[in-house]
């Protein structure tokens, strides 16, 4: 691992707490994943040859329907309950479980969708399942969004849950409340972002500029002065930034 860059070195790390694989079966999936964490992880989960133990998938049929709604083949009713029992305790990691198990729908898991996720992941039961949260938990809770290819899977996916049906864009308002939560420990002046929005925009919110605030983040946490405006940003960041420097000087 000493011949690896830095940011390899961390999701280097990062494979092995999750999996519990050696080092270099960690970097051959990585690079077969081109260094996405969670495309190695599900690449790594999805081999059966990597478990001595063979997946009880009877058990998590059992979860499921402890879980699911009466009469339907989902779990939405009793999310809460659910999310609270592998001790999910905040906004930010609700969003992580559905993020995890892959949903289409803001608070619904289909049942395809939780049987593919627990055996994806090799979860039979809820401890398992709560211990892979708690190493979710830490990699969002990272400062370090330069090197957190896992946050950034994880946002560009709330985008796409936060959509009406059959929308391209989400409106300005459920961006806000979605924001509010993935961003607020990440960005100390997303309150002047959404001062600017609604004084300025009022408009719904592409995926492009969604995806690329981030971007902006990352820069304004810095230094705005490396912004660079002749950069492929979004015209609406480009204001913003105009914004930016007047409002928080």
């Amino acid at each position: 691992m000493n011949r690896l860059p830095a940011d390899q070195k961390l999701k280097c790390a990062e494979f092995m707490s999750i999996t519990e694989a050696t080092e270099a079966k960690a970097i051959q999936y990585l690079k077969d994943a081109s260094w996405r964490t969670d495309a190695a992880v599900d690449n790594f989960y999805s081999n059966p040859s990597n478990f001595a133990n063979k997946f009880d998938k009877k058990s998590v049929e059992t979860i499921f329907n402890k879980y699911k709604d009466l009469g339907e083949q989902q779990i939405s009713e009793k999310l809460p309950e659910f999310v609270k029992d592998i001790k999910i305790n905040d906004e930010l990691m609700e969003l992580a479980v559905l993020w995890k198990f892959k949903t289409k729908q803001m608070g619904v898991i289909t049942k395809n969708e939780f049987m593919e996720t627990m055996e994806r992941l090799r979860c039979d039961n809820i401890s398992s399942l709560e211990k892979q949260m708690e190493t979710v938990k830490q990699q969002l809770n990272s400062k370090d969004l330069n090197n957190n290819s896992s946050f950034k899977e994880f946002y560009m996916f709330v985008f796409d849950l936060g959509k009406a049906e059959n929308q391209k864009n989400v409106s300005l308002q459920m961006c806000v409340e979605l924001w509010t939560i993935v961003l607020k420990s990440k960005f100390d002046n997303l309150q002047i972002w959404f001062d600017f929005l609604n004084k300025h925009h009022k408009l719904a919110i592409s995926k492009d500029t969604w995806n690329l605030f981030l971007d902006f983040v990352k820069i304004a946490n810095d230094s705005i002065t490396k912004y660079d405006s002749e950069g492929a940003w979004p015209v609406l960041i480009d204001e913003f930034v105009e914004y930016y420097k007047e409002n928080c000087k």
